[in-house]
């Protein structure tokens, strides 16, 4: 059974979407909760994975960043992990996707200029394995460019197990560590968990 946000936890993610530079005071005004209750509640969506980390989110329109270009790709099926894997370790690609239609991936590539664009298809995407590009987009302008993620209460959370990697299926097993959550499926990875890491537990907890 995945997790769920509540209207307590959406609201303090759009409030740090918003703003990330915001105090869990300030939040705490915002939302109408108390501050130990936004620092409990943004530890706990952290350590659960929901946040995975909070960055800079720069102005793609205040930097001279080159040339921006959706690429669209037609991947043999059996190659599409194998694809995904050796670009997601190319800089230049910023974003992957799978889709449907006529491309099953879908690229968003920066380069510096349209000679580099040429080269990443000619020398980088070219030699992929069971690959053909269909078509290139160069972006002219951003308007709106959000996360693909829009929060509202209700919003369904997988949470995943910390020793064994799988979903986790109805209530978890819960371990505070420092001032963080560990989720686990079962009584067995936790006390797998405990086992493997026990020094390490040990002096977190004195």
């Amino acid at each position: 059974m995945p997790a769920r946000l509540d209207e307590t936890d959406a609201a303090i993610i759009r409030a740090l979407m918003q703003d990330g530079r915001r105090s869990f005071r300030e939040i705490s005004r915002l939302v109408s909760v108390s501050t130990p209750t936004v620092e409990h509640r943004v530890k706990r969506m952290t350590s659960s994975g929901i946040i995975k980390k909070m960055v800079p989110l720069l102005d793609p329109q205040r930097i001279e960043q080159g040339i921006t270009t959706i690429i669209n790709l037609r991947v043999e099926p059996q190659k599409l992990d194998e694809v995904a894997d050796i670009l997601s370790k190319i800089e230049r690609v910023r974003s992957i996707f799978l889709t449907t239609g006529e491309s099953n991936m879908a690229l968003r590539v920066i380069t510096d200029t349209a000679e580099g664009l040429q080269s990443f298809i000619n020398e980088e995407i070219a030699k992929l394995p069971g690959t053909l590009t269909l078509s290139t987009v160069v972006i002219t302008r951003t308007v709106k460019d959000e996360q693909g993620v829009i929060i509202r209460p209700g919003l369904a959370i997988e949470l995943k197990c910390e020793f064994c990697g799988q979903g986790i299926m109805g209530d978890p097993q819960v371990l505070k560590v420092g001032e963080q959550d560990r989720y686990f499926c079962c009584s067995t990875c936790l006390k797998s968990y405990k086992e493997k890491y026990a020094s390490r537990l040990e002096k977190l907890s004195g």
